[in-house]
């Protein structure tokens, strides 16, 4: 018993204090976190499966947003926030090019219908009658996040964004902001022109990501902060950008992260443009001079870290949103917001698109949708030969386990639960448990045996799947009571 009460408290101590995600990240639940097929940790063995990522499906209706006014210039694109406040959808996006505002709003009841408010806010030749909510130079790449724990009602909004320099400003209600920004939140941290910023609730600090460079050119850094005014850098430099597993023409422009299911999830914004290959530029010309013959696209893969500072990218490096084809308005460029959000099982991936090239003309844009299944990001997946896997030992008392999955014409999924030796638990076969034949992101499967022995109370468990033609997206024992630390978290 003394062992158990040990194990338990060291296990405790090794999570950190998680505070309440504010709305903009509630995306990134709660313990006990359900187990995704990012964490190879969730598996212990696999036989006859494939491990599966899926990209997100574009919206038949796109673009769900286009260009109505002339402070949106070139045409509206997201780099930008999107979150639901109460039962409404508020986006905040980016203009650029022409005589276009820095930061407008758009309002939605059902994440399709878009609508510009007049907000009366910023002039804009002469009249407000416009749904601006910064001028000009104020603010690129807009980061909104409703602060966790605002000093005053005045700060219940941030807005981070890019102005000669990383910067936040303060607002009441996300429309109404303060540009009259003091010293200390301006240039917060050095970095090049792109930042991105979320509310992390596992450390209960702010994080961005920015710009920086590596060997291959542009690439991201970090840099995190207690109050969003003083900022630190765990590591000075790039943490992430593209790696000898690259096509030669990869830059990485940005990465937008959101906490998700306790981990951390990257849409890295790929630039497919060539570097010199030795020696550093000091003149423009000489970069461009160096991207010549290459495709100058951009569009948007899939990278997930434990913490932070280490990432993984899908084996093929496949878009996780691929552009469009040649003519469409996001067949050059996109750009993402900074996360999704959740409408009933799905997850809106809204983006900023393009129908031209980066540093090529003036490119119309407008902005898109994609969407992806909750926890859709990869599953296991078997067809008409069946497999299995048995997941990692845990300790749960209750025997049921909540999947997320799908199943085709003559598809199904059984379990049985076993022991940490890989032995059948009596009562918990697989001819014991009710089969599940549908498509569900929360279905809890049961066994005819309603409880595990005593003998088994406290004691790891494991779970062995059988899946044919299905795919299982997560899965999550119930009442798990032993959390595993997510890495490390000195910095």
């Amino acid at each position: 018993m003394t062992r158990i009460i040990w194990c338990v408290a060291l296990a405790l101590a090794l999570i950190p204090a998680v505070r309440s995600a504010p709305q903009s990240d509630s995306l990134a639940g709660s313990p006990p976190f359900r187990r995704l097929f990012l964490d190879a940790t969730v598996v212990e063995e696999s036989a006859n499966l494939q491990r599966v990522f899926h990209s997100a499906v574009k919206h038949p209706g796109n673009p769900v947003i286009r260009k109505e006014h002339s402070w949106e210039g070139w045409g509206p694109y997201l780099y930008g926030t999107v979150l639901k406040d109460g039962d409404t959808y508020r986006m905040w996006y980016q203009g650029v090019g022409g005589d276009c505002a820095d930061v407008m709003m758009a309002v939605s009841k059902d994440g399709l219908r878009w609508t510009k408010p007049d907000l009366g806010v910023v002039e804009y030749a002469g009249s407000k009658k416009n749904n601006i909510v910064a001028g000009k130079g104020l603010c690129h790449i807009p980061s909104v996040i409703r602060h966790p724990d605002p000093a005053s009602p005045a700060q219940r909004w941030l807005m981070f964004g890019y102005a000669d320099g990383p910067c936040v400003a303060y607002s009441p209600d996300g429309i109404r902001w303060d540009w009259n920004r003091k010293p200390e939140q301006r240039t917060l941290f050095s970095s090049s022109d792109v930042v991105n910023v979320f509310f992390d609730p596992y450390r209960s600090r702010f994080t961005a990501t920015y710009k920086t460079s590596n060997r291959r050119h542009r690439a991201v850094g970090v840099a995190v902060s207690d109050d969003g005014l003083k900022w630190k850098k765990p590591v000075e430099g790039a943490v992430f950008g593209a790696d000898d597993l690259d096509p030669d023409a990869t830059q990485i422009y940005g990465m937008p992260v959101f906490p998700y299911q306790g981990i951390y999830i990257g849409l890295p914004w790929i630039y497919h443009a060539r570097w010199i290959k030795y020696g550093k530029y000091t003149r423009p010309d000489v970069m461009y001079e160096a991207q010549e013959g290459s495709p100058l696209t951009v569009d948007v893969q899939l990278a997930w870290s434990h913490d932070m500072l280490s990432w993984t990218r899908t084996p093929e490096r496949k878009p996780f949103i691929p552009l469009g084809p040649k003519g469409v308005f996001d067949s050059g460029m996109i750009y993402t917001a900074r996360a999704p959000v959740q409408l009933g099982d799905r997850l809106y991936f809204y983006y900023g698109g393009f129908n031209g090239l980066h540093d090529k003309g003036t490119p119309d844009g407008a902005i898109g949708l994609a969407t992806l299944r909750l926890d859709g990001f990869c599953s296991m997946s078997a067809g008409n030969r069946e497999g299995s896997f048995i997941t990692r030992r845990e300790v749960f008392n209750t025997p049921r386990v909540v999947i997320n999955a799908v199943c085709r014409k003559g598809g199904r999924i059984e379990a049985e639960i076993v022991d940490r030796n890989n032995k059948v638990v009596p009562g918990f076969s697989r001819s014991d448990c009710v089969p599940f034949t549908g498509d569900s992101v929360q279905h809890t499967m049961t066994w005819k045996t309603a409880a595990f022995p005593e003998s088994l109370r406290d004691r790891d468990k494991k779970v062995r799947f059988f899946l044919k033609n299905a795919d299982l997206y997560s899965y999550l024992p119930v009442d798990i009571n032993t959390l595993i630390d997510n890495g490390s978290r000195d910095y």
